[in-house]
């Protein structure tokens, strides 16, 4: 495995990652697709496609910026959010949550961070993906060892907090939910799938 790559590059830009997260996933909404097919699928095929561009060293500076923008979403009211939206979720969905949230771009990101209720407005949109969906998060993985024949030297990113931030509450608790959840509980009263 070759780790030098961070050494000598630093994690990418975050208004350069957004620019690419949000470019490939418009390409990805312009492109027709039947509606069984969800839209995350085709944004990881376009994200793959821009990233196989990219130099080896610029791929890993993306993938450190995921890592580090996942860690940030590593909280107990958003993992709530997608435990009711979701109709549970546990540590391998809360990974796909955070993923699939990146992906929706920036704007959105930064409005569930500052207020993790305002994913109501995700549900049933269009052009919205299955909020725990796998894959995302590994697009710049395979990418890399596409090109170089190495692992991502993860061992150098940045790491995130071992426990979600915050408070922890039973997810389960409807009335507590509703209570720090209220826009999606009421779009959802029964939890989501």
């Amino acid at each position: 495995m070759n780790i030098t790559i961070l050494e000598e590059h630093e994690m990418m830009e975050e208004s350069s990652f957004w620019q690419l997260v949000e470019t490939t996933r418009a390409q990805a909404i312009a492109k027709p697709r039947p509606k069984s097919r969800d839209i995350i699928d085709v944004h990881i095929e376009t994200l793959t496609a821009a990233l196989e561009k990219l130099a080896p060293a610029e791929v890993a500076g993306f993938a450190a910026r995921f890592t580090e923008l996942s860690g940030r979403a590593y909280r107990w009211d958003l993992w709530g959010a997608a435990y009711w939206m979701g109709g549970g979720c546990g540590d391998d969905g809360f990974t796909d949550f955070r993923a699939t949230l990146i992906s929706l771009g920036e704007k959105a990101y930064a409005a569930a961070l500052a207020d993790p209720d305002s994913l109501a407005d995700t549900i049933d949109a269009p052009d919205m993906p299955y909020m725990q969906s796998e894959g995302f998060q590994y697009v710049a993985g395979r990418v890399y060892r596409k090109r170089t024949g190495d692992d991502m030297p993860v061992d150098t990113f940045p790491s995130g907090p071992k426990e979600p931030i915050g408070e922890k509450w039973d997810f389960d608790d409807e009335e507590e939910t509703a209570e720090r959840l209220p826009r999606i509980v009421k779009k959802l009263p029964e939890m989501g799938d």
